[in-house]
């Protein structure tokens, strides 16, 4: 693997060694924009002036189809890949971390929605977003646990000052005869700014090279808004977010081996006879599921409040906020706790019994006393940041964070038990300003507590970050060192049954300890008024790595999986070059990427991305743009424990926009995914293991219109 990682950097490197760095520049490289502000650092910096290396992204700068999908907008940032469960749910993973070791942010406040759960995804509707950060790497001295990882931070449209704006879209793909259609209205007079979104998503089930997928629809009603308020001395930004989710969970069959795809035959036998009229007819189908379906019913509301008081030299910024996540699963398929497992009639007939009257209905709302897992997660979080008055040379910022969060089970089983978790931390960083160096420290204290039927304990740790920032002239190079913790969550502390969709007995550890890392990050990057080219190497130690590991028990014929604790290590790095050519309508996207991880023991850490290649040209004319991209991903041989091998595979997308003159701000937007409609499994793919390859080609066509 290793031999690769150098091949495919030698080919990188002799492949552009000879671009040059004068053409004139074009927004259609959202990279380029430097002097765009970071809002997940406190100091307001700008991307080229951050001491930490943050990614970020402004959707507007995506086609206007993939910018609805937080999956496609992600995987735009060299070193961020996505665990998936189909096509929409996708938990962001940075170099190799996921789930509780990655913070998220959203509406101005930490997202909580059971992430510890691999078919737990974002819940986060695009519409509405105006950009991602990503910070790859530790950051827990700013959002403390879980922050090992990295953070992500989604930072909600901005309002308007004055006037009244209007936007409508409207966008169909065609592999699963989804729906999305959209909503945004924005105003503004004086010191008050408004903003009222909306959407709406009727997707049904994808189709593959074997036929449809069962049990893959999405629905979705997601509503935002927002009021502003702003002064010379007050700031004040009120938002909300509510948004109501029904997505399916597929069944496939489960294989020890998924090399070489044995199985496609009958599985396109499976299909044959129905997939004509369950394609054709898949959002009558959502409301006639047959007994065995599962699905997942998710509600999740958030509410902030963050102002900020601005004093001559600093400003005092509070800000609150509260969400409630509420999570319910149907169905047998992936559930924990059931006796029978390898006998699917068994089970069925069981489930029948106490439900056969309200399947009748043929509706999901009438399954709405028969969850077997209803789970009720609420949290509420201050956060509060003093910038301290700045000079010429340093600035210096100290704050806290509080989160308060229960959690309650009001379904038939529990996945985890009801339980209270309170962090509270406290920290100090500061950023000094040199000629040719900058320098950033930070320092933070951690206190965790987790009450659970009858246990009781507190995790604290005291983490820090010391970075450097070398002015180059026509570059930038960053030397970053970060320390991170993370407690267990619920899940790995008193998780006791059978889990149905990883088919093994999973056991929790309630003397779980807390995981510690240290990482070193080394970046260099060069730019022009045209280019930047750029590489980011990463070795991340991690002390008491928490993973589920196989024992020789089995309960009811299903093996023990007992969560236990190892040191652990990754490395890697990302290389990226963008540019426009010597013609002024044509640029290019590039990026290389490359994660390994083990433990001590030299076992192959789990859910790794395997080597990945991005390249992407866009043609950008007066009122038309086009893209082509193409992705390839390499064959994974060194992989975990569980997992199995994964072929490599190669795909071509191509986009496009279109302002049309008969109607002013009328845009047309198109996509093509999967050209070649290539048969494909990815690595990170939990439907891997269900003998399910990923979605086929899917085109898409969309209006957008704004006044």
């Amino acid at each position: 693997m290793k031999k690769l990682f150098m091949s495919a950097i030698l080919a990188f490197l002799i492949l552009h060694s000879n671009n040059n760095y004068s053409q004139t520049a074009n927004d259609t490289i959202p990279t380029l924009d430097l002097d765009e502000v970071v809002v997940s650092t406190p100091f307001k910096e700008t991307v080229k002036n951050n001491v930490i290396k943050v990614s970020k992204l402004r959707l507007s700068d995506l086609s206007m189809i993939n910018a609805q999908n937080f999956r496609f907008s992600l995987l735009k940032v060299p070193g961020l890949s996505v665990v998936s469960t189909g096509p929409y749910i996708s938990k962001p993973s940075i170099r190799g971390m996921y789930g509780n070791r990655v913070v998220t942010y959203a509406n101005n406040m930490r997202l909580e929605n059971q992430q510890w759960g691999d078919d737990h995804g974002l819940e986060i509707d695009a519409f509405g977003t105006e950009s991602i950060e990503v910070i790859k790497g530790p950051l827990s001295v700013l959002y403390g646990s879980d922050a090992i990882g990295g953070v992500i931070y989604i930072s909600p449209d901005s309002y308007i000052n004055d006037g009244f704006e209007v936007e409508l879209g409207s966008y169909y793909n065609s592999n699963y005869s989804g729906f999305t259609n959209n909503l945004g209205i924005k105003g503004g007079s004086g010191k008050f700014s408004y903003i009222v979104q909306g959407s709406l998503v009727d997707n049904g089930d994808f189709e593959n090279a074997d036929g449809v997928v069962e049990g893959t629809f999405f629905e979705s009603t997601d509503i935002k808004a927002g009021l502003g308020f702003k002064s010379d001395k007050f700031i004040s930004d009120l938002r909300f977010n509510h948004s109501s989710i029904k997505v399916g969970v597929p069944h496939g069959d489960e294989h020890d081996d998924h090399d070489d795809h044995d199985d496609d035959g009958d599985h396109d036998d499976d299909h044959d006879d129905d997939h004509d009229d369950d394609h054709d007819d898949d959002h009558d189908d959502h409301d006639e599921h047959e007994d065995e379906e599962s699905y997942q019913d998710l509600t999740n509301t958030m509410i902030s409040l963050k102002n900020t008081i601005l004093f001559e030299r600093s400003q005092l910024e509070i800000t609150l906020g509260y969400s409630a996540n509420n999570r319910k699963e149907f169905g047998h398929h992936d559930e924990e706790g059931h006796d029978d497992h390898d006998d699917d009639g068994d089970h069925d007939d069981d489930h029948d019994d106490d439900h056969d009257d309200d399947h009748d209905d043929d509706d999901h709302d009438d399954h709405e006393g028969e969850a077997h897992i209803d789970m009720d997660l609420s949290t509420t979080t201050v956060d509060l940041k003093y910038v301290l008055p700045q000079n010429e040379k340093s600035e210096f910022v100290i704050g806290t964070n509080l989160v308060f969060q229960e959690n309650k089970n009001l379904g038939e089983e529990v996945l985890v038990p009801d339980a209270t978790k309170n962090d509270f931390g406290l920290y100090g960083l500061t950023h000094i300003h040199g000629e040719k160096w900058d320098v950033m420290i930070g320092l933070r204290a951690d206190f965790r507590s987790i009450e659970a039927r009858g246990f009781d304990k507190n995790y604290s740790s005291l983490n820090s970050t010391l970075g450097f920032k070398r002015d180059l002239g026509n570059g930038i190079m960053r030397i970053n060192f970060s320390r991170g913790f993370r407690a267990p969550n619920l899940s790995e502390l008193f998780s006791e049954g059978i889990h149905h969709a990883t088919g093994r007995y999973e056991l929790g550890d309630r003397d779980l300890s807390t995981e510690k890392n240290l990482q070193a990050d080394f970046s260099i990057s060069t730019f022009s008024e045209t280019s930047e080219f750029g590489f980011d190497l990463f070795y991340n130690n991690i002390k008491d790595y928490i993973y589920v590991n196989p024992t020789n028990d089995y309960v009811d014929d299903f093996q023990v999986y007992k969560y236990i604790q190892k040191d652990a290590s990754l490395f890697g790095g990302e290389i990226y070059f963008n540019k426009e050519t010597a013609v002024d309508w044509l640029s290019s996207e590039t990026s290389l990427e490359f994660v390994s991880g083990e433990t001590s023991d030299r076992e192959n850490l789990p859910l790794l991305s395997p080597v990945t290649i991005n390249q992407s040209f866009v043609f950008d004319f007066d009122n038309n743009s086009f893209e082509i991209s193409a992705l390839a991903k390499g064959k994974k041989q060194n992989v975990g424990q569980f997992e199995t091998q994964t072929d490599s595979y190669f795909l071509v997308n191509i986009s496009g926009s279109h302002d049309l003159n008969f109607l002013d701000n009328l845009t047309l937007g198109w996509s093509v995914d999967n050209l070649f409609d290539k048969e494909y499994v990815d690595h990170l793919s939990r439907l891997k293991n269900m003998g399910i390859h990923e979605m086929g080609r899917n085109i898409s066509v969309g209006l957008n219109y704004s006044f």
